[in-house]
């Protein structure tokens, strides 16, 4: 078991990056999904800073139409000069300025043109959200004006808002028990950004050892040796499925350390086969670079190059569903696109019925055709350059 030893001492010279990558992943991912599975049944509208100037005469219905806003905005002391309240927009001061012009209460109730005017805060989400709310009013009281033209400002007030009032409770169910759907988030999450750390991890790893047992020198030794060639591509294969295990397991007892909602079901056994058939393909990479590059430079750099795009292609920094469709499309070119897959298939399943079981099993068998396509390529063009030299 020559080889075999030779292989990890190899490795143990190349062992500092790949110990820096698994500390930042873990580091990371302590950050990113620490608090996933933590349940908060409450929302709390964000409020609006408003500073209306009203130029009109008051009435009843712009007392009801500004008591309504309450609502939705903090009224900010109004500004009477111009400059002042240029300054407060630009300092945050406040985020919409509403002005109600002069004659605007009885042009309203007469069904005429006259409309309020503002100024937000450029490109400013809250201020859209205030638009919503304020033409929603007016909306509906034009509508109450139109069909009643007679009606009192009383009445009119009274009918928009109990049409307003109207609340509807929303209540959106989860199909998962909650401790499984925290679990099964957990999961998807971190192998999902695990997968940029093997792609890494495995190309500065496995490629280097290979690089150096590809060398021509080293390659007559082992001619000139009494082992044989088919040994020492066993032990090799031996050496590289021995640091794919030894890489995995750290990884998976550490995500099921991590997760608090922590369960040995059959989805976060699915993950684990999962992460290992990708993992396969990745390796299957990692040995083609390896017989094949002519320097360990070139391989820190498809290292960085080859995991980074891959990452931010296939979904595992940006999630599929955020990603252009030719994005995606390129991205399924590549193991690491139905590795994410199958994890959000996972992470998303409820029944373990064939329908559902299918899909996911047919992720990850393309990701053994990606694995099975790469190594031909590789042994072939091992073989080549072995006939070359």
């Amino acid at each position: 078991m020559t080889v075999f030893k030779n292989y990890f001492r190899v490795l143990k010279k190349h062992l500092a990056i790949i110990i820096i990558y698994m500390v930042m992943f873990l580091g990371l991912i302590i950050m990113f999904t620490w608090n996933t599975g933590s349940k908060n049944d409450s929302f709390f509208a964000s409020k609006v800073k408003l500073m209306v100037i009203n130029e009109d005469t008051q009435s009843e219905f712009l007392e009801a139409f500004l008591d309504y806003l309450e609502q939705y905005a903090i009224f900010v002391e109004r500004e009477e000069d111009e400059e002042a309240r240029k300054n407060a927009l630009f300092f945050r001061e406040v985020e919409y300025i509403l002005t109600i012009p002069e004659g605007f209460g009885e042009d309203f109730l007469n069904q005429g043109r006259m409309s309020l005017s503002k100024d937000t805060v450029p490109d400013s989400a809250n201020a859209i959200f205030l638009d919503n709310a304020i033409n929603n009013y007016l909306n509906i009281a034009r509508t109450y004006i139109k069909h009643l033209p007679q009606i009192s400002q009383e009445q009119l007030i009274k009918l928009v808002e109990a049409t307003i009032g109207g609340q509807v409770n929303v209540k959106i169910e989860n199909k998962l028990p909650d401790k499984i759907s925290a679990s099964n988030t957990f999961n998807k999450l971190f192998f999902n950004y695990l997968g940029y750390i093997i792609i890494a991890c495995f190309v500065n790893g496995v490629s280097v050892v290979m690089f150096s047992f590809t060398v021509l020198e080293i390659r007559r030794r082992h001619v000139a040796s009494p082992v044989s060639a088919r040994r020492v591509g066993m032990q090799l294969i031996l050496g590289n499925m021995a640091y794919l295990f030894c890489y995995l397991i750290i990884f998976i007892i550490a995500g099921y350390i991590m997760n608090k909602n922590r369960m040995l079901n059959t989805g976060t056994l699915l993950t684990w086969l999962n992460v290992l058939v990708f993992s396969l393909s990745c390796l299957s990479f990692s040995y083609l670079v390896g017989i094949t590059v002519r320097s360990k430079k070139a391989i820190q750099a498809i290292s960085t190059a080859v995991s980074l795009s891959i990452a931010f292609t296939s979904g595992i920094f940006i999630p599929q569903e955020y990603l252009a469709e030719p994005v995606l499309k390129a991205a399924s070119f590549a193991p690491g696109y139905w590795y994410v897959k199958a994890n959000n298939a996972i992470a998303q399943i409820i029944s373990y019925d064939w329908t559902q079981l299918g899909k996911i099993f047919g992720y990850m068998g393309i990701q053994l055709g990606f694995a099975a396509a790469i190594m031909s390529i590789a042994l072939l063009a091992g073989k080549r350059k072995a006939q070359k030299e």
